[in-house]
């Protein structure tokens, strides 16, 4: 299972691995109905809407739960429909009422998946939370956190294929790329230990549509600031962002050589895992102090099966590519 957060935070709720998130991909608002399908031969939709007393009048009769609930009572119903089987489940938590559905066409063919995928449902809803607002603000940053490493993650599928392509230009971007997503992380986790929290600052993480930029060359130097790196690094950060636009921007129009991009390609790999290893003392950093995101855990210890399938299903979910999708 992997977690689904609210834009807003106000609830999370466990869904498999198997599922992508519809919304993103269909081109919907990241509102309800929230719909989730199987990545492949899909057979039904799950949806759940999230709504408040300003915006759905909800049913004073009704079972009413509170804030951070574990063991939430739905009400269960089929609606009646001539072509679809429409299941529904409704529960209130606070000021706040949930509706959840799963609609599909079951026939003789694929009525023993949609038992299965039934299952799952009743499973998922198990674990649906609305949480209270001082839980929301870590609700959002967690899950900008994850996916961020999810991205990041799946980033390195692209590097791979690049490398095997001798896509020079296409190697040279990724690991400029890589570079500013370590010093990123390098910058989100040094400020959870000077702040000693485990919040994160999300506009280092996730840039909206129309929000102001937070470009390469402000991360150098804010890392820089921070100590994260050394003034050679930060020296040597400029002077291959200058060339690597010389690349990308004019490639044609001067006398650049081909053989010219591996070498800068490899100048950035060299760079970009030295910028890693300063990661991973910053990781291992929080974990030794017990503060921040890696507080509990050490980052650096063989990860169990079910961590990889779920970073194996939000990297299905970055692509969502027949091509790199990998089996779970």
């Amino acid at each position: 299972m992997k977690y689904f957060t609210h834009p807003k935070g106000i609830f999370e709720i466990q869904i498999p691995l198997d599922w992508y998130y519809k919304n993103e991909i269909a081109g919907y608002e990241n509102k309800s109905p929230f719909s989730f399908e199987l990545f492949e031969e899909t057979q039904g939709c799950f949806q759940i809407s999230c709504y408040n007393s300003n915006e759905k009048k909800i049913n004073p009769d009704l079972p009413k739960h509170n804030y951070n609930s574990s063991e939430l009572k739905f009400i269960k119903n089929i609606l009646p429909d001539p072509e679809f089987s429409i299941f529904l489940w409704t529960v209130v938590v606070e000021d706040y009422i949930f509706m959840a559905k799963y609609i599909c066409q079951p026939n003789d063919i694929n009525k023993h998946i949609i038992k299965k995928e039934l299952i799952k449902v009743k499973k998922s809803l198990s674990t649906l939370v609305c949480l209270s607002p001082d839980r929301r603000d870590h609700a959002i940053g967690f899950d900008r956190y994850e996916k961020f490493n999810a991205s990041l993650a799946a980033s390195f599928d692209l590097k791979n294929k690049a490398i095997e392509n001798l896509s020079f230009i296409e190697l040279i971007i990724l690991n400029s790329n890589h570079i500013d997503a370590y010093l990123r992380l390098c910058i989100v986790l040094r400020l959870q230990i000077i702040n000693k929290t485990d919040l994160f600052e999300i506009k280092y993480l996730y840039q909206q549509v129309n929000d102001k930029p937070i470009m390469e060359k402000k991360i150098y130097d804010e890392a820089k600031k921070m100590n994260i790196i050394l003034e050679y690094q930060h020296k040597k950060l400029y002077q291959l962002y200058n060339l690597r636009n010389k690349v990308v921007h004019r490639y044609v129009i001067t006398d650049i050589k081909t053989f010219e991009l591996l070498e800068i390609a490899y100048k950035y790999e060299q760079l970009c895992e030295d910028i890693r290893i300063i990661l991973s003392k910053i990781e291992t950093e929080q974990y030794e102090n017990k503060i921040g995101y890696h507080a509990l855990k050490n980052p650096h210890r063989e990860k169990k099966q079910d961590f990889v399938d779920q970073l194996f299903s939000m990297v299905n979910d970055k692509h969502f590519y027949t091509k790199f999708n990998r089996d779970i």
